[in-house]
């Protein structure tokens, strides 16, 4: 084993691109307000707007449809309060979407998932029948990876007269998005997951949603949506590497062939692969062994130099019960030892088969005793 450490936790975040950090030199020699009339505040303001097209190109539809803000979790906040005053949540969505949902004081309705986490439309169609809502589903979970059949489900929304917001932060940079073909009216995505820096992030609007209700207040800044100064370093580096994400197709055979050769290994072993029959990000894969605690196993594979993750980075930094599983009615003691691997552009096949051996290793001395 190397002494280096091993980078496994992209779905937290990514390691950052070298793009980002050359990001910086566009705004060092000649920073200024990007709100300001003077020629610096005009330079900020074109870099801005520059980023803002390459998103929007990334997610093929409008610059006008992107509003930057402070990252995932804000847009996320600015979408849910769109809602009509009735929420439907499927139930393995992001921490940050429930608990932006409790501080709104509107019925909210919980929608459930088969044991691959893939939501039930019977279910969806029934909660609609009781009337317009904001419907809120994840196009990737951050934990199995598992992709939602999301252009299926806007049609059954758009049904029913409302709204779909989906939360995109997992997928975007993993897998093709198109805004305007997917047919929902919100999204979310963030820098920080594809290599741009923590603190950026954009909430993208269907263009005749003419009126949005801000959270926060002040100056005019993002269409009224969000006031404030922008991120300039977060927004420019936000771009960069959106400008990049053309070659997504090719990444995702790689990322795949690596995730596939992780886990036929760690299944020889006896893992349990979650939603291992579903469609799932290429780089993404949940795994337990049922004789192993993941408290004990995340120690053991931080001092060998290998960084994972239980699931969700958003959970203070504790191992704590998975509401994903147990939204999938995983036996309990199996959610106890859920172990997330998650690679990105970093990785390679030297660092998945010094993973593997980790586990053959644990399993080879438990044999000899």
């Amino acid at each position: 084993m190397e002494s280096s450490r091993i980078y496994f936790d992209y779905n937290a975040t990514s390691l950052i691109r070298p793009e980002s950090i050359n990001s910086v030199n566009k705004i060092l020699s000649s920073y200024g307000n990007p709100s300001s009339i003077h020629k610096e505040g005009r330079l900020m303001r074109s870099l801005i707007e520059e980023s803002r097209e390459k998103v929007s190109k990334s997610l093929s539809t409008s610059s006008k449809n992107i509003i930057f803000t402070s990252g995932g979790t804000e847009a996320i906040d600015i979408a849910l309060n769109q809602s009509p005053g009735r929420l439907i949540i499927n139930s393995t969505e992001h921490i940050a979407v429930f608990e932006s949902a409790k501080r709104l004081n509107i019925d909210i309705d919980i929608l459930d998932v088969d044991s691959n986490g893939l939501i039930r439309m019977d279910l969806l169609e029934n909660l609609l029948k009781k009337g317009p809502a904001l419907v809120s589903i994840m196009l990737a979970n951050n934990e199995t990876g598992v992709i939602q059949p999301i252009k299926e489900i806007s049609k059954i929304v758009k049904s029913y007269d409302s709204l779909l917001f989906c939360d995109a932060v997992q997928a975007f940079g993993k897998v093709k998005l198109s805004f305007d073909d997917l047919g929902i009216d919100l999204m979310a995505v963030s820098a920080h997951k594809i290599g741009g820096f923590s603190g950026s992030g954009a909430l993208v609007i269907k263009k005749d949603m003419n009126y949005l209700i801000p959270r926060v207040s002040g100056g005019g800044q993002e269409l009224g949506l969000r006031g404030g100064t922008e991120n300039l370093l977060g927004i420019i580096s936000f771009g960069e590497c959106a400008s990049i994400l053309n070659e997504i197709d090719n990444e995702s055979i790689r990322l795949k062939k690596l995730v596939n050769l992780l886990e036929d290994n760690l299944s020889s072993l006896g893992a349990f692969i979650y939603s291992y029959n579903v469609e799932r990000l290429s780089n993404t894969s949940l795994f337990s062994f049922s004789e192993l605690r993941a408290e004990t196993l995340l120690m053991k594979l931080d001092l060998a130099g290998f960084s994972v993750s239980s699931g969700s980075a958003c959970n203070s930094g504790k191992v704590k019960e998975s509401h994903v599983l147990k939204a999938m009615n995983v036996d309990e003691n199996m959610q106890e030892g859920a172990i997330r691997v998650s690679l990105g552009w970093g990785s390679n096949k030297k660092e998945v088969k010094n993973f593997i051996s980790f586990f053959e290793n644990i399993f080879n001395k438990t044999a000899k005793e």
